[in-house]
């Protein structure tokens, strides 16, 4: 009786760690959403995130995020930011795929 209640006891802190780890998961990458969103937005207002890459490492190996945005002209640029502050770094035109 005790093997069994302390392995269904395992069991439910199992799921509830996984569960846990999916939320922070996704609350991280809406944070992240958001930030390149914004910062995004006040080079191209009313543009919106197609995807993001989100590391990317330079020839001088820093660690960076990509980002493919959307104009409301339809015209797509790709976009590179810094890892802490998302402070844009590149802004060049991509097709839109």
């Amino acid at each position: 009786m005790n093997k069994t209640f302390l392995l269904k006891g395992l069991r439910w802190f199992f799921i509830f760690l996984i569960a846990f780890v999916i939320v922070v998961y996704v609350y991280k990458r809406s944070i992240l959403h958001n930030s390149i969103q914004s910062s995004i937005r006040t080079v191209a207002p009313g543009s919106t995130v197609v995807g993001i890459i989100q590391t990317h490492t330079t020839k001088s190996r820093e660690k960076i995020y990509k980002a493919l945005y959307k104009t409301k002209e339809g015209k797509c640029f790709r976009a590179s930011f810094e890892r802490t502050s998302y402070t844009l770094i590149e802004n060049q035109e991509s097709p839109c795929q």
